[in-house]
């Protein structure tokens, strides 16, 4: 179907003019590191709290889903999640990211914590320099619809899996009836440009746009975009619920334009992920639960049982192994789990 301009899109491609680029250029470069979010990676590990609960069932779902690999591949590792987190249960573990700041990140992370095994470097998943069949397990945590092209991405999966090779795909599902299209706007900034970012997303057909405006780093305009990012924080993203954030911020502060640019990416709901992978070649493709659907679920039990960190582990782990084995209706939004042939 037609993709329709919105009113703070038009103006900005008749205005800014924005070149063609990609998100980890775009975004993932620009964006600072959010100290103290990653259990383990970046702060010790409290089972007691339901963010780390939830991820350790998400690591053992990693780990099962892979079965017996030994030498395993991260797609979009970011700044080492879940790499570094699943670096234990494996022979090697190899993680990839298209955005330098990130691989950078990862590789300190993995010094510090004195992970061995991990070897971290700088690549597109639509081109992975790795001979074919290098790896026995592929997972990927939303990262792969991050790319430019994702179908390509899926096939070089393919390509070095081994015969026999399993791969666990999340990915941000776009299910449900939902139609239209919502917007929210955030800011970043670095030495060379204060950044506007407008995102677009669509449901049905699922896809997004965003688009990045540069602003020049002036004292005037730092200004400007601290006040801005406090009236995001109060009023919220959408930039149409809130002009003060969107057109009028835009057109007032027009003349600290400095260029602009833009990229599209594709979505996914599980049942058209499923479909994808068998079209690719993947074999055994199920839409499985993520333990940490159950684990939320669980957790207003789990909170008031006063049980020790060892049983929460044990939990986790339990509910991981039950989720991975039940297959998940469709549009359910969970992830997938596919097998090369053999």
């Amino acid at each position: 179907m037609p993709k329709k301009y919105t009113v703070i899109e038009t103006w900005i491609v008749n205005e800014v003019k924005p070149t063609e680029s990609n998100s980890a250029e775009q975004t993932y470069e620009r964006m600072e590191k959010t100290p103290g979010n990653l259990p383990v990676i970046d702060v010790p590990q409290d089972l007691n709290q339901e963010a780390h609960f939830v991820e350790e069932a998400q690591v053992h779902d990693f780990v099962i889903s892979l079965g017996e690999a030994k030498k395993v591949l991260d797609i979009g590792c970011g700044d080492g999640w879940p790499l570094l987190r699943i670096a234990p249960f494996f022979e090697s573990v190899t993680g990839i990211d298209a955005a330098g700041k990130r691989v950078t990140t990862a590789i300190a992370n993995a010094a510090r914590l004195g992970i061995k095994n991990v070897t971290v470097k700088q690549m597109s998943a639509t081109a992975l320099e790795f001979p074919d069949e290098s790896f026995e397990g592929v997972v990927a945590a939303n990262a792969i619809e991050q790319t430019p092209d994702p179908y390509t991405a899926l096939r070089e999966v393919f390509r070095v899996l081994k015969p026999g090779g399993r791969f666990r795909i999340y990915f941000e599902p776009y299910e449900g009836d939902e139609r239209g299209i919502t917007e929210r706007v955030f800011v970043t900034e670095n030495e060379n440009a204060l950044g506007y970012h407008y995102v677009l997303k669509h449901q049905r057909p699922p896809w997004e746009r965003n688009y990045l405006i540069k602003f020049a780093p002036t004292p005037e305009l730092r200004e400007r975009f601290s006040r801005l990012k406090d009236l995001i924080g109060r009023l919220g993203p959408n930039p149409t619920q809130a002009p003060e954030i969107g057109m009028q911020f835009l057109q007032e502060n027009q003349a600290g334009i400095t260029g602009g640019t833009w990229y599209e990416l594709e979505h996914w709901t599980s049942t058209t992920m499923k479909e994808t992978l068998e079209e690719i070649g993947f074999t055994d493709v199920d839409i499985r639960y993520s333990p940490g659907t159950f684990a939320r679920k669980t957790w207003p039990y789990i909170q008031i049982s006063g049980l020790q960190d060892k049983q929460l582990k044990t939990i986790s782990k339990a509910l991981s192994e039950l989720a991975v084995a039940i297959t998940a209706p469709i549009g359910s939004g969970e992830p997938v789990i596919a097998t090369k042939p053999g």
